[in-house]
């Protein structure tokens, strides 16, 4: 049985990538100041300290004009990466330095005032003049300088969040894996180990899980008291993964503390269904089919609670064995009063529980295959000499009917034989 659970956004990195081009700019504008300081060396004014007075001159110079690169590619950033983040690199970077010019250019404007009034703070009774005109080829190519190093700096970066988000993927895929590999244990432990041995009777169940991890199991159950009385549940529950194996344990452990001492299939499960209803999520439940196995009597008495019909070959003839009462899967809602139904079975006949699973099988024309053609697999299975064996046909007449496409949903099947 799937049922769609709502799909949670994956965290991504949790960096600022905004921050980190700032540092980044941030760096640059140190080195260029220092760079800028060692080239007017020898130019420095006549004053005590003049080497460290001028460092903290150029270091200003460069911050200030840099200081408006930020304020632009802040600006870029609140106003224009939304919408250009989706889009090629070269559009991206050509925003990103677009206005990275325009702030190079408000700065570099600036700088007229500023000049003089930091060099008047730092050189009190020197003058010196600064001319945008006199500087702009030196501050233009330096600004292509500054261009080429923050493009190759930010790309770096990219680079550097690019494969920390790539190994981050490969951690939660190994995580997933691991938890994928305990559910499917978990779901096989609730397997039984063998097939019954009850005389008269020819008993298998088989349970092929599909890539994901459903919920599907299948159980056996001696009951208290009761001579060779044998309880057979076949159930799917909702959902894949850890929860759905999860869930299918609680149900198997609440099935067997109640199945052991009752002979009614759907006071079992009545009881079943409450303590789930209150214990497990909304959006989880299990369909099963729960039934008793008289072999004196030759009776089944069973109760299907959102199950398919079990099928029943006898003389040749296959046909669905329908249910009485509510048909609501266990957990659905609190109070549901299940009934039973009891089939009376004869020598030769051949009864069929089995899950959705099959039904659901499709192959490459996503065709599904569908009861029709599960009921000519089971008359087919005649031929086997055994339940075990007849289980083997109907899963090849599956094989064949899907080819290439993998399964979909688990399948789960229990043939019980009467000789």
């Amino acid at each position: 049985m799937s049922k769609t659970e709502p799909v949670k956004p994956s965290e991504l990195n949790k960096e600022t990538p905004l921050g980190k081009e700032l540092l980044i700019w941030f760096a640059i504008a140190t080195v260029l100041a220092l760079v800028n300081w060692y080239l007017s060396f020898g130019n420095w004014p006549d004053a005590p300290h003049a080497g460290f007075r001028m460092l903290i001159l150029h270091l200003s110079y460069s911050y200030f004009v840099f200081l408006h690169i930020f304020m632009l590619m802040a600006l870029f950033h609140f106003l224009l990466w939304d919408r250009v983040k989706s889009s090629g690199k070269v559009l991206q970077n050509a925003s990103g330095l677009l206005f990275s010019f325009l702030g190079f250019a408000l700065g570099l404007f600036n700088m007229q005032w500023f000049a003089g009034i930091a060099f008047e703070i730092l050189y009190p009774g020197f003058t010196m003049s600064f001319q945008l005109t006199d500087t702009l080829g030196y501050w233009l190519a330096m600004f292509v300088v500054i261009a080429i190093i923050g493009t190759f700096a930010v790309s770096y970066y990219t680079m550097r969040l690019n494969l920390k988000e790539s190994y981050r993927i490969q951690l939660e895929r190994e995580r997933l894996r691991s938890e994928l590999e305990t559910a499917r244990e978990m779901q096989m432990g609730l397997m039984p180990s063998a097939a019954p041995d009850l005389p008269g009777y020819d008993i298998a169940g088989v349970c092929l899980p599909a890539t994901e991890v459903g919920g599907d199991y299948y159980d056996y159950i001696r009951i208290d008291g009761e001579d060779n009385a044998l309880a057979i549940a076949v159930a799917d529950v909702s959902g894949k993964g850890m929860k759905a194996a999860m869930t299918a344990v609680m149900v198997s452990g609440m099935l067997h503390a109640e199945a052991i001492h009752s002979n009614n299939a759907a006071q079992v499960l009545i009881r079943v269904n409450r303590p789930l209803h209150r214990k497990s999520d909304r959006r989880m439940f299990a369909a099963m089919l729960f039934g008793i196995l008289d072999p004196g009597r030759k009776e089944f008495s069973f109760t299907n609670a959102g199950q398919m019909p079990p099928l029943l070959l006898r003389n040749g003839k296959v046909a669905a064995i329908s249910s009485n009462g509510p048909r609501l899967p266990l957990g659905a809602t609190a109070e549901v009063n299940y009934a039973r139904k009891t089939l009376q079975l004869a020598s030769g006949d051949h009864l069929l529980l089995y899950t959705d699973g099959i039904n659901e099988s499709r192959n490459g024309d996503r065709l599904l295959f569908g009861e029709d053609r599960l009921q000519v697999a089971l008359a087919e299975s005649v031929r086997a000499a055994s339940a075990e064996g007849a289980l083997q046909l109907i899963q090849a007449h599956i094989r064949e009917f899907t080819g290439e496409e993998p399964p979909h949903d688990d399948i789960t099947m229990v043939l019980v034989r009467v000789s």
